[in-house]
């Protein structure tokens, strides 16, 4: 992990106090391509806005419309201003998006880090992170600064789950 990056305890806090989240059309198209949003939406409520829907399509079952009056510019900039005026994370693949969360330190994931979230959550198991994972890779476009980072994220969350085996059999 780099400097930038969150420390696993601090992600693992995330993942922990996460039960809603705002999600952009990216997430929403590269999530169901998965076939993992209803696994998500299914632990976490996930909302989106109105612009956002539309882009979408009948994708968006699982998202709940938030009503959001915003007069930005551009529905980038209206996704944004709801996350902040309503305290909520967003999901996003958009660069633009997560890097302006992060310059006002508002928690922000994508969807690889959605999918160690269900791994963390075990929603999934390793088989079924293995084949989400692979489909991931084949449109994905993430640097491979963000597959590292995933990777460790993965790493940490597969040590805790040997832990937590290993301790249901050695009680300390």
């Amino acid at each position: 992990m780099t400097d930038n990056e969150p420390a696993i305890q601090d992600i693992f806090f995330r993942f922990d106090q996460l039960d809603k989240a705002l999600i952009d059309a990216s997430s929403i198209i590269y999530m169901d391509r998965v076939d993992i949003l209803g696994k998500l939406a299914s632990c976490i409520r996930l909302f989106s806005i109105q612009e956002i829907l539309s882009e979408t399509g009948p994708v968006s079952e699982h998202i709940k419309l938030l009503i959001h009056n915003q007069t930005a510019s551009s529905n980038d900039q209206k996704l944004i201003a709801c996350a902040l005026d309503r305290d909520l994370p967003i999901i996003s693949e958009d660069k633009k998006i997560l890097m302006a969360m992060k310059r006002v330190a508002r928690p922000f994931y994508n969807s690889l880090m959605m999918l160690n979230f269900l791994l963390y959550r075990r929603l999934i198991n390793d088989q079924q992170y293995t084949q989400y994972h692979l489909a991931l890779k084949t449109f994905a476009r993430y640097g491979d600064d963000i597959w590292h980072s995933g990777a460790t994220v993965l790493a940490a969350i597969k040590d805790l789950i040997q832990k937590t085996r290993q301790d249901k059999f050695f009680p300390v």
